[in-house]
């Protein structure tokens, strides 16, 4: 019975998914998604909270077609599912390349769901590394879908030659981040 009101505070209740998609747990789910497909009882884990409130979110985010069902399997004589995102167009770098070194610290696991936290660190960072290279810009305007889907193959080439850029010797760490998405003014 814990979860009934956290369920009604979060407008669970007779309330439109899209309106509260990118507010709390619903958002949580769709982020620890990007890093890999997961099970109720994984993400009930990860996010330590009870398998029937990830179940309802669940529920709603597949009718919301964001998310899909890839597996289905009996264990223990229950139904499990795995969930992932719909989209194949959303990932995450969730890894940092081996470290010729061979250190310890090497192939650490980002998980996606700090993937809000890494931006604010990104921000956070500029001011102290100030004359370290950096850029941060947002821009949003009205195009037609070709012309913003030939875009997208060339911001693809260009997290490619990001990522070819890697010296594992190196002593400095770089985020890039990029978000491309259709963007509705309300």
């Amino acid at each position: 019975m814990a979860d009934i009101p956290c369920i009604q505070n979060l407008a669970m209740i007779n309330e439109n998914l899209k309106d509260d998609i990118l507010k709390g747990k619903a958002m949580d789910i769709l982020l620890l998604l990007l890093s890999g497909s997961k099970t109720v009882k994984e993400i009930s884990k990860e996010l330590d909270l009870p398998s029937f409130s990830i179940q309802l979110y669940i529920k709603r985010l597949i009718e919301s077609q964001l998310i899909k069902v890839t597996e289905v399997k009996v264990v223990e004589g229950k139904v499990e599912k795995t969930y992932e995102l719909a989209s194949t167009d959303v990932e995450i770098l969730n890894y940092l390349q081996e470290n010729s070194k061979g250190k310890e610290e090497t192939n650490i696991e980002l998980s996606a769901q700090h993937f809000s936290t890494m931006t604010r660190n990104i921000i956070r960072n500029i001011d102290e590394f100030k004359h370290k290279p950096h850029k941060i810009k947002a821009y949003f305007i009205k195009s037609d879908e070709e012309s913003v889907n030939e875009f997208k193959k060339e911001l693809d080439a260009l997290f490619e030659k990001y990522q070819e850029m890697e010296d594992v010797d190196a002593s400095e760490t770089y985020g890039f981040i990029s978000v491309l998405a259709p963007y509705k003014l309300k």
